[in-house]
């Protein structure tokens, strides 16, 4: 018989050890986890402001630890999400403020070192309530009816209706913004704030796992096109950071189909290959946007790219900086060590920043974002310049912003009583993704992507107030999608009747 041919066995056994390993993102959370215990270990940490708290970041890594083997077995997407961004924007960081040479804000904006300790201590009991509460709440996307392919026709009108949000963006990003100021109008401003890239590349994303490989292979043209033209628009503009932005959403896309993340080992190269373009593209966008505010009159745009880029510029530097620019616990320790950051981080001032932001064309309160607001507290109490709630700069003089981070906007407004903003928050998410339900798969898909995205924006900390803000116009874009999601299935099925 076949089945007792020895070579034949050989060849069964040569395929069972060639067959792809996999690993899942939560393994490789912890083993990161695991790598920066090490490293904490047997660096020298007496030159960082991290002396005398080595127990308090033993605490924070093994509340971390806890977190990643509890979703070992719950597998709780929203759980996933909040272990990748504390794994990478807090416990990623620690090995980087081991060094002095490490740029970091917390001995110039004045952070008390000796409660470091007890700050962490905050830290690590925030996060262990925001995985209790999800613990609790357990949130979990619907995706059993997820799994059919869409339509060629509903894709090529998802990709023609992207193109024109992308190419109006564009439009407007090189021939209508200043260098300095916008002059738009009031209603191409809001469609500009509600139309972004950024949703246009979730929609292209997200219909581009949904639909058939030899479809795909047949637009791909098409889809490389958009990306580029998205990636080149939102880099033009000063962007820093739009590949990470793309394996995101892409990332996110994975989940709402998929479930928690399983990585073969050509995925995580793939992911790897894909991060390079974010250190030139982190670096290109910040001259980028410094051009656009500052101007290079000696030797211009490209003259200075080619001028840092060759005499200036520095891996070890580059790389410093984006750490500084992922370091959440940082961020942390700065704003709830600063009283005079609390007259902004309240819901009083969020009321009037929300209002602001949603009214069309006009301010009624004349005030910025809480994140915004923060950094021009600072820059100005630096200055000796004293402000206040009633003195607040207006928003069109205000353009950067501060990360309060998540865990101490909530430590700043409840105190330790954080899961009174935590429970509601994810009951919303819950009653969210079981209540709503459309007849077409691409929308609901894309509904629960939207959810994602901003319990994932909630996460990265810029405050309440923005959160309310991004919400609404991402979910008028959302809707606005899934109408025409409904107006191209029937008039799909009008075709195939006629």
């Amino acid at each position: 018989m076949l089945t007792n041919n020895p070579l034949l066995r050989q060849m069964s056994n040569l395929n069972k050890l060639i067959t792809p390993i996999k690993i899942s993102l939560n393994s490789i959370l912890m083993m990161l986890t695991l790598g920066v215990l090490i490293f904490f270990i047997f660096k020298d940490k007496s030159v960082s402001y991290l002396f005398n708290s080595e127990a308090q970041v033993y605490l924070l890594i093994g509340v971390t630890f806890f977190s990643l083997t509890v979703n070992t077995r719950f597998k709780n997407d929203f759980l996933e999400i909040l272990n990748v961004v504390f794994v990478i924007f807090y416990i990623c960081r620690i090995p980087f403020v081991l060094s002095p040479d490490v740029p970091t804000g917390i001995f110039e904006k004045g952070v008390d070192i000796s409660q470091i300790a007890w700050y962490i201590n905050v830290l690590a009991f925030q996060y262990l309530s925001l995985v209790i509460c999800i613990l609790v709440v357990n949130p979990r996307i619907p995706r059993w009816h997820l799994n059919n392919h869409i339509s060629e026709f509903l894709f090529n009108r998802i990709l023609i209706f992207s193109l024109i949000v992308i190419l109006f963006n564009t439009y407007l990003a090189l021939f209508v913004i200043d260098m300095h100021k916008e002059v738009l109008s009031n209603i191409p401003a809001i469609l500009k704030t509600i139309f972004t890239i950024k949703n246009a590349l979730i929609v292209i994303i997200l219909s581009s796992f949904m639909v058939e490989k030899k479809l795909l292979l047949k637009y791909k043209y098409f889809v490389i096109l958009c990306t580029v033209l998205g990636i080149y628009t939102i880099t033009h503009n000063g962007g820093k950071s739009i590949v990470l932005e793309i394996i995101l959403l892409a990332y996110l896309a994975k989940i709402v189909l998929n479930g928690p993340m399983i990585f073969r080992w050509r995925d995580i190269l793939i992911t790897i290959m894909a991060t390079i373009p974010t250190f030139i593209l982190f670096f290109i966008g910040g001259l980028t946007r410094n051009h656009r505010i500052k101007g290079y009159s000696e030797f211009g745009w490209w003259g200075q790219i080619k001028f840092q880029a060759l005499e200036q510029l520095n891996l070890s530097d580059l790389i410093y900086a984006i750490s500084y620019r992922i370091g959440y616990f940082d961020f942390f320790l700065e704003v709830v060590s600063n009283p005079i950051y609390e007259q902004y981080v309240n819901f009083t001032y969020y009321f009037k920043a929300v209002v602001d932001k949603l009214s069309p064309g006009f301010d009624i309160f004349q005030v910025a974002f809480m994140s915004r607001m923060i950094h021009e507290v600072y820059k100005l109490s630096q200055c000796g310049i004293s402000v206040n709630f009633n003195s607040c700069p207006s928003t069109s003089t205000i353009m950067s912003s501060n990360f309060v981070t998540v865990f101490g906007e909530s430590h700043i407004i409840f105190g330790f009583f954080s899961f009174c903003l935590f429970l509601p928050l994810l009951l919303f998410f819950k009653y969210s993704l079981s209540s709503i339900r459309t007849s077409s798969r691409l929308a609901d898909a894309l509904f629960y992507i939207f959810l994602l995205y901003i319990f994932y924006f909630w996460l990265t900390g810029m405050g309440l107030d923005m959160w309310v803000a991004i919400m609404v116009y991402d979910g008028i874009f959302t809707f606005s999608i899934i109408g025409l999601i409904w107006f191209w299935n029937r008039r799909e099925e009008k075709h195939k009747i006629l």
